[in-house]
């Protein structure tokens, strides 16, 4: 199971990349712009941040011959293991195509249903990229469609992962990974509030209240 950071935020990077077993980052041309930062600086500042986890960065043209121009140029700055994301339509699938015969690692992204992922998967796709709060939008049942995403991939022994993405709340995430997603890219929003409820406050300050009223202040170390 594969839990990416979602952002270009430069200190909630720092911030998640300290806590969390974060697998990488993922970005996107919206995602980038609202940093308001020069993009390759901002990239590599990323890349030293977080090291050899992964860096999944979009390119942002309409033709093959413009996409496979940036991923060079992605590739020429950032390094040849940096994922390129491409949208999945014609022109994407073909992109997709040249860059795995060049020995690039691709991310199909803006999937919206199955037969996307079956054909991203086809040219030798990394990772499909399903938005699943995006489908709910369209009357789309998520969970079946990355169900069936799954399925086509095992019992056709195709290695492509699917990484869902686009969420609303956390348990769109968990309901993308039984629903066999191998890796979710959640925000950092969304990385908090998988460990933020009530009870588990209300749990900790009960244990604290017990522990003082025995040992007072003292910590473990001090007895």
């Amino acid at each position: 199971m594969e839990i990416i950071l979602d952002t270009a935020n430069l200190e909630d990077i720092r911030r998640y990349n300290d806590i969390y077993d974060i697998t990488g980052i993922t970005s996107n041309p919206t995602i980038l712009a609202k940093e308001k930062a020069e993009f390759f600086p901002l990239l590599l500042e990323i890349r030293s941040i977080i090291g050899e986890k992964q860096l999944h960065v979009q390119v942002t043209g309409s033709t093959c011959e413009e996409m496979l121009k940036e991923a060079e140029a992605l590739t020429d700055r950032l390094g040849k293991d940096t994922y390129i994301k491409v949208p999945t339509n014609e022109e994407g699938i073909k992109t997709m195509k040249v860059l795995k015969s060049r020995g690039n690692r691709v991310t199909a992204t803006a999937i919206y249903m199955p037969q996307q992922a079956m054909l991203a998967a086809s040219v030798g796709a990394d990772y499909v990229a399903p938005y699943f709060n995006r489908m709910n939008n369209m009357n789309v049942d998520s969970k079946k469609a990355i169900g069936d995403m799954a399925w086509l991939f095992e019992h056709n022994q195709i290695q492509t992962k699917i990484v869902a993405a686009s969420f609303k709340n956390t348990q769109q995430v968990m309901d993308a990974l039984m629903a066999g997603a191998q890796a979710v890219t959640v925000s950092p929003e969304l990385y908090t509030q998988m460990v933020e409820n009530p009870m588990i406050d209300s749990a900790i300050a009960g244990f604290a209240a017990d522990w003082e009223a025995t040992y007072g202040d003292k910590r473990i170390y001090e007895l």
